[in-house]
């Protein structure tokens, strides 16, 4: 596609040259006409042919133009698509550092510029620099000094702009992360997932202050680098403008020495104007633009040619998964989230972990399923070390689960996405998580759409949970981690949901985090957490006999409990 752009653009900057060459003949054979050396109807030919050649220049202006078009709608899918790919290989634990979100919302950025800095180079280099080439030799062969005028005037804007893409550049560095601030605030106004809460609170005053703040911060930037563009290009237009009267004195004297032909003239100087508009706009407008967006142009390319972790192995089908040692701790912190953990979770066992917020249980599963990597320490799936797999067949849910605006069925198999919709399967999946899709609401059934935005039905917390769950359940795979997955759900419910996790899970490791002891109970064992570490391990009996952190827990939420027949 590119090459063919190329292509029209070389004709379509031709086609221009054309106008003023057979502009001169016409002009020429009109004077020999006066001086009654030319007939009248060789001037009418050489008048179509002009109107010809005019007609030519807007149809190729036409085709060049709808061409663009068509290609930034075809191309723009497959920049998306680099983008997408890149991201879909980034390690979970980049997003936890401030940085590398800074350059991933370059890089979007740059995304949507990329095609539109790309064609103006194009047609920079390939439609202007055709279109002066042919010109500046035509212009040579009247006179040598103003073939080279018309390219060297033009010389100091080309430099001009140059300093001026170091400028953008370093706007582009300063701005992302308010950018990105910026962007937040008006989301806690205007997103559907914070509007509620931030109307209730009467906080709309309060983000609407911070986004302004941003926004000054950022017109500030934009001020101070608009500014010395400009200078730079009001001194680069004074050279300009004087560089184009010497152009047209230089024609003038050529005139008069006979070097130039009334009709060259004539010619010449009807389409001067548009030369020196064209050159305008091409170092000015096009290559200005150009030079203020490569630099974003430059972190989504940067961003994409990033080195990618080589292939990984398959998993084992089972495997027992041994910690030595793991340590963790966040970027921007200094404290470890995880210290010193060493053990051993069997294949097959269903395992609880519990402990008090912050104790590191969600991020001991996130180490555990390589969405983080360990500072310290090795983790062995089998005789595999975990950093050399490819993770395909865990299954997790988490307690921030998200609620993917689409039907009850394609909710439940993204997972598997590919797999051939089994009705009987997706509906005993839904019966087993407490989804009653015979209920009035779920008009289509597993057809249903979920979600107003796309005009479907809303459910409410417990069955979004369950939503999530029931999609966690439903892939096919070795491992499965439930991080706190029923928390909008009732502690007698989540205990008949756990009681059903454990039938579910039969020949699979499972991982359960939960705040909830009573639940803990359906485990083979309980793995007890505090400040990174792990303090106690053993099933529920053995825990519950000895004075410790879980048999203080345990004790202090049987309160909780009313009728409970499990406690």
């Amino acid at each position: 596609m590119m090459v063919l752009y190329i292509l029209l653009a070389i004709v379509y900057g031709i086609s221009w040259v054309l106008q003023v060459v057979v502009s001169q003949i016409f002009f020429d054979r009109i004077s020999f006409m006066i001086e009654g050396e030319m007939e009248v109807i060789t001037i009418l030919k050489a008048l179509i042919v002009m109107g010809i050649t005019y007609i030519f220049a807007q149809f190729m202006n036409g085709v060049f133009n709808y061409y663009g078009q068509i290609s930034n709608m075809k191309l723009g899918k497959e920049i998306d698509n680099l983008f997408f790919k890149r991201v879909d290989h980034l390690a979970p634990i980049e997003y936890e550092d401030t940085k590398r979100l800074d350059d991933i919302h370059k890089a979007e950025s740059g995304s949507k510029g990329l095609f539109w800095v790309s064609t103006t180079i194009l047609d920079i280099i390939f439609f202007y620099g055709t279109y002066f080439l042919f010109m500046s030799g035509y212009l040579y062969t009247f006179n040598p000094i103003l073939g080279f005028c018309i390219v060297i005037i033009f010389i100091p804007c080309i430099f001009s702009k140059l300093i001026n893409s170091v400028f953008f550049r370093n706007l582009e560095e300063e701005s992302a992360p308010i950018k990105r601030k910026v962007e937040y605030y008006k989301l806690c106004m205007v997103d559907k997932e914070f509007y509620k809460e931030t109307r209730i609170l009467g906080a709309t005053a309060f983000f609407k202050r911070l986004y302004i703040q941003g926004l000054k911060k950022l017109n500030h930037l934009k001020m101070n680098t608009q500014l010395k563009k400009s200078i730079s290009d009001f001194m680069i237009n004074i050279v300009t403008v004087f560089s184009y009267g010497v152009v047209l004195y230089m024609l003038f004297l050529s005139v008069m020495n006979q070097q130039v032909t009334v009709g060259a003239f004539a010619a010449i100087l009807t389409n001067l104007g548009r030369i020196y508009n064209l050159m305008d706009e091409v170092i000015s407008e096009r290559f200005g633009w150009a030079s203020e967006n490569i630099a974003s142009v430059e972190n989504f390319l940067n961003f994409i040619q990033e080195d990618e972790k080589q292939k990984k192995q398959d998993m084992p089908k089972e495997f027992d998964i041994r910690l030595k040692h793991i340590g963790f701790t966040y970027p921007m912190s200094k404290k470890e989230a995880l210290s010193d953990i060493s053990l051993t979770l069997y294949q097959g066992q269903t395992v609880a972990l519990v402990g008090e917020n912050g104790s590191g249980k969600t991020t001991l599963c996130r180490v555990l399923m390589g969405l983080y990597q360990p500072d310290k320490g090795e983790i062995f799936y089998g005789d595999h070390l975990l950093s050399t797999l490819e993770l395909m067949n865990i299954s997790a849910v988490f307690q921030k689960y998200c609620r993917y605006k689409m039907t009850v069925s394609e909710n439940i198999q993204l997972g598997e996405f590919w797999k051939k919709t089994d009705e009987k399967e997706l509906k005993g999946i839904c019966k087993d998580v407490g989804i009653h899709l015979e209920q009035e609401h779920f008009t289509n059934g597993i057809y249903t759409m979920l979600g107003r935005e796309f005009d479907g039905i809303e459910l409410s917390g417990g069955q979004w949970q369950r939503i999530a769950i029931a999609r966690g359940l439903f892939k096919n795979s070795n491992m499965i981690i439930l991080d706190e997955p029923t928390a909008a759900i009732d502690p007698l419910e989540e205990t008949r949901l756990y009681q059903d996790f454990a039938k579910i899970c039969k020949n699979k490791t499972a991982v359960i985090v939960t705040h909830r002891l009573a639940s803990a109970r359906i485990a083979d064992r309980v793995i007890v957490m505090k400040e990174g570490k792990v303090i106690q391990d053993g099933s529920h009996e053995q825990l519950i006999s000895v004075e410790g952190e879980y048999k203080k827990m345990y004790e202090e939420q049987k309160k909780w409990y009313v009728n409970d027949r499990n406690i």
